[in-house]
């Protein structure tokens, strides 16, 4: 027999179900030779690129973002080199690429096709990029789908501006927060990803996983690590939280982390 849920975990089950998401992504991945190529008009590695004001800026064939990670790191690449990243926004149509098979001519050119316009983005920034490519490769919808095991090759979870996500905290109806928070209906239970708190990315999905690991510590854990990654390097000095946060710990020290994830203590209970 089936079993039934309590209801708690039934409501956060049916809320969480079914999430609004975004549209499919196109990626185009670039390594290029970068001999006298003169890059020190770019402040920013990272450029958001938009064909036509006129249009949506959810249309994949309008807005597309490239990074050009090696100016910053050059150990990502040989002396002379450069790698670039480049993707649609999340608004790319899935339905005619479930039509095609990958490998086939129709979905190779399908693939190009739809590629243009990452091209035309970099070519804003390096207009001869395609003279110096040594390598590149496209990365379809089904492609994010199948390596990322992301459905119907979705960007992530996409919740309109200014509107809360359910499941997203107490503070929810003060400021609305587009994404559920990492607590669930089971005591001891959080979940981290990019389907929760802050969201879709790889930085907000590892960022997740820290606020997950964080939930779990206790005030003054937080405060004795970030005393200690203040000390690391001066560039990160503005993270000691000083005298202010040793008035602050003892005032809430004993309310974290909440009942239900004081892991040490049930263990020595």
């Amino acid at each position: 027999t089936e079993q039934e849920l309590p209801a708690e975990v039934q409501e956060w089950k049916d809320q969480l179900g079914k999430l609004p998401r975004h549209g499919a992504i196109m990626h185009l991945f670039i390594a290029i030779d970068a001999k006298d190529l003169d890059l020190s008009h770019i402040e920013d590695p990272a450029h958001l690129v938009i064909q036509d004001w006129g249009r949506s800026m959810q249309d994949s064939q309008n807005l597309c973002s490239f990074f050009i990670p090696s100016i910053l790191d050059k150990s990502l690449c040989p002396e002379g080199k450069h790698v670039i990243h480049v993707y649609s926004s999340g608004g790319e149509p899935y339905e005619p690429w479930e039509k095609l098979k990958p490998g086939s001519e129709e979905y190779e050119a399908y693939k190009e096709d739809r590629a243009e316009v990452l091209w035309k983005a970099v070519e804003r920034c390096i207009p001869d990029v395609r003279d110096r490519v040594e390598f590149s490769i496209i990365g379809s919808p089904l492609a994010h789908e199948a390596f990322l095991r992301r459905d119907r090759g979705t960007y992530g979870m996409a919740w309109a501006a200014g509107t809360g996500a359910p499941q997203s905290g107490l503070l929810s109806s003060v400021l609305p927060f587009p994404f559920p928070n990492l607590k669930t209906p089971v005591d001891g239970l959080l979940r981290c990803g990019d389907s929760c708190f802050p969201g879709i990315g790889t930085p907000s999905a590892a960022a997740s996983g820290a606020i997950c690991a964080n939930t779990m510590n206790s005030v003054g854990k937080h405060i004795d690590l970030l005393e200690e990654a203040s000390k690391r390097d001066p560039l990160y000095k503005f993270l000691s939280p000083g005298l202010m946060g040793r008035v602050y710990q003892p005032l809430v020290e004993g309310m974290t982390p909440s009942a239900e994830l004081k892991v040490e203590q049930s263990q020595q209970a």
